[in-house]
């Protein structure tokens, strides 16, 4: 595997530049952005389609898309359907890659200057190409130091460009991207019967629409589920059921567990949801509307509560909504909820089932003619007979995306008003955008008027293969749409535009800035961190948001959590890090300060946290220490006073944040 990693590794030298036009204006309105938030195009051309994203230090993206395949009759498709197909205008291929030395299906993006690069990592030569590189349908996670893993893939064969037929399986591949570097494969999933190179049962051995999961000891994987070859619905010996735990330090994987929960809930039950359990260190899993807990060490599963029968499909592809954890906190012991918002309803406003495409009889058929839930259901994990609870959003969503946001507020953007997820080029399951936000604010309680809000609306509808991630300026970039726009499918044939959503607190006056920040840190390390000006106790909160990757409506990589504020002083607080690895995985994070107002810091400091990093507890000078300021606990708006003054109390989050797009034919 040394040799397979050597060759494919790329010098910054071997990457293709070029720059995205940016829209002139791009902005937004609809209303006061100090209220509703404000959109901005930010370029119009991101070099590939976002389906696959990691939010990478420096403020740049790692990305991958589907590439545009013509159809053909040995896949199955009749001539008339192929003819349909291409007289739609979807079928011509990245313009980006027309004139390009290599043919490729990733880029880096950089925010900051609007510029991508192509990456070349998928070989030209067949005979490798053949068990190598196509990374759409993949799973991603950020390891602990930063890199991105990047697993499973789909595949292309004899496919026609710049004059030259390019073949691709990537459905084995285990990759690891390094940011600015290279993308490269280190390893192939479990080789279960030892299947040599050439060997033709090899086209069943691989994972397409996997989900992979950093676990807490800084050195395993947890790689799970997805399909053999592809989605096959009616057939489960296409379904890879199992899991297996990959060592990034040794590359190999261990021999894969079958798991209940993903055989039992085929075929909806690709890209499980997954979280390492802040108390246990177990996994907690979901597929379709079931749950269930894994113990990895001692390969058991233990079934947990299902989402009622309530006439909405199940919540895995192709009928996802979204999910999301709120911010947890050292207060209570790192006590976690899951959250799972938006996706199909199976039956009509009448309560009749929804007619199928085609008529079909099967449950799990296409329905693009299906209407979207506003429900939201959660549930307390790791709490002794928790069940779910239901309450409803303002907007009705399938297929959306869930941001954590640093005021400790979760935004939920894209989505669709019809259909669902799944699809190829041209024909639409899904149509009528969702294009405004809804801000969830978890502290407030269930009747608040503003504990579900209505933002700004966005240009851009964003259906399948939509992303959103937080950045460490507190906005969200969002991206994605793919080929399968059902809102205008003769004039987009590749949604490439990028766009940015500022929430209110953007627009908030007086900002907090950070000064010093260490920009490596250990579990349970106290470390001081400065602000320009004697603002310090205007602090009210410290947390932290994981960089994250995002595909599908998923973002397992994102996490929030609350720090111990131990000491203030005029400029300067004594913080420390979690002292728990399962509530706050190793990688890099965002740290944040955020006043009563809701005004998180105008950027967040970039930290590493992990065991391995250097250094002990701050030195902290107790002539310096200050009082504790006493904050109000009712609106945000609330005044605290110390000191004779009286100033906006402030609070300060770390935000992490994840994403991971795979897309896929259905």
């Amino acid at each position: 595997m040394a040799a397979l990693a050597a060759a494919a590794v790329l010098s910054l030298a071997a990457f293709s530049a070029g720059v995205a036009a940016q829209n002139p204006s791009g902005v937004t309105n609809g209303g006061d952005p100090a209220t509703v938030g404000q959109w901005k195009v930010v370029s119009t051309n991101s070099g590939v389609v976002p389906i696959h994203v990691a939010y990478l230090p420096g403020d740049k993206l790692y990305m991958s898309e589907r590439i545009h395949i013509p159809p053909r009759t040995a896949d199955g498709v009749s001539e008339a359907d192929i003819q349909t197909r291409l007289a739609t205008g979807w079928y011509t291929q990245n313009q980006n890659l027309k004139n390009n030395a290599f043919f490729t299906d990733a880029a880096e993006f950089d925010l900051g200057t609007n510029q991508y690069t192509l990456i070349d990592h998928i070989p030209a030569q067949t005979d490798t190409a053949k068990n190598q590189g196509y990374a759409f349908c993949s799973g991603h996670s950020q390891l602990p130091d930063g890199r991105i893993i990047v697993v499973g893939g789909d595949q292309y064969w004899d496919t026609p460009w710049n004059g030259q037929n390019r073949t691709s399986d990537g459905r084995r591949d285990i990759r690891i991207y390094t940011n600015s570097t290279s993308f490269a494969k280190v390893a192939d999933i479990y080789n279960v019967d030892n299947l040599g190179p050439n060997d033709p049962r090899r086209e069943l051995w691989g994972r397409w629409y996997p989900s992979v999961l950093t676990l807490p000891d800084e050195q395993n994987v947890l790689i799970m589920g997805g399909q053999r070859a592809f989605y096959s619905p009616d057939n489960a010996t296409m379904d890879n059921p199992t899991y297996e735990i990959f060592n990034v330090n040794t590359l190999t994987s261990t021999k894969p567990v079958q798991s209940n929960l993903l055989s039992a809930n085929f075929p909806v039950n690709m890209y499980p949801i997954l979280y390492v359990l802040p108390q246990s260190g177990k996994i907690w899993a979901f597929a379709n509307n079931a749950s269930a807990v894994l113990d990895l060490a001692a390969g058991t599963e233990t079934p947990g509560p299902s989402l009622p029968n309530d006439g909405v499909l199940g919540r895995s592809f192709p009928f996802a909504g979204t999910n999301f954890i709120p911010m947890i906190s050292y207060k209570d012991n790192y006590q976690m909820v899951s959250w799972l918002c938006g996706g199909v309803n199976g039956t009509g406003p009448d309560g009749n089932p929804t007619p199928r495409e085609g008529n079909s009889p099967k449950w799990y058929a296409n329905c693009p003619n299906c209407l979207p839930t506003a429900s939201c259901h959660s549930l307390p994990l790791e709490k002794n007979g928790a069940q779910w609870s239901r309450e409803d959003m303002p907007l009705a969503r399938s297929q959306p995306a869930a941001v954590n946001l640093p005021d400790g507020t979760i935004a939920i953007v894209s989505g669709s008003g019809k259909g669902h997820q799944g699809g190829v080029f041209g024909q639409a399951v899904a149509s009528n955008g969702v294009k405004k936000v809804v801000i969830f604010d978890p502290s407030k309680k269930v009747g608040d008027a503003n504990r579900w809000r209505v933002g700004a609306e966005a240009a851009i509808a964003r259906h399948y293969h939509n992303t959103a991630l937080l950045r460490v300026d507190g906005t969200i970039v969002t991206g994605g749409g793919d080929a399968q726009n059902g809102d205008n499918i003769a004039d987009r044939p590749d949604d490439m535009n990028l766009e940015v959503y500022s929430p209110p607190y953007m627009f908030m006056s007086n900002r907090l800035e950070l000064d010093q920040v260490p920009t490596q840190i250990k579990y349970g390390q106290q470390f001081i961190v400065t602000f320009k000006g004697d603002v310090a106790q205007q602090v009210k909160q410290v947390s932290m948001i994981r960089y994250a990757t995002m595909t599908h409506t998923m973002n397992l990589d994102q996490r929030h959590v609350e720090l111990e504020i131990i000491k203030y002083g005029k400029n300067k607080l004594l913080v420390k890090a979690p002292t728990n690895p399962n509530a706050a995985i190793a990688g890099n994070w965002m740290l944040w300060a955020v006043d009563s107002r809701g005004a998180p810091v105008v950027k967040a400091a970039t930290v590493s946290l992990r065991n391995s990093n250097p250094g002990g507890d701050a030195q902290w000078n107790d002539a310096e220490t200050v009082s504790t300021p006493q904050f109000s606990s009712q609106s945000s708006s609330a005044a605290v006073r110390f000191a004779g003054m009286s100033v906006p109390s402030m609070t300060f989050f770390i935000v992490v944040s994840c994403l991971v797009t795979v897309g896929g034919f259905w």
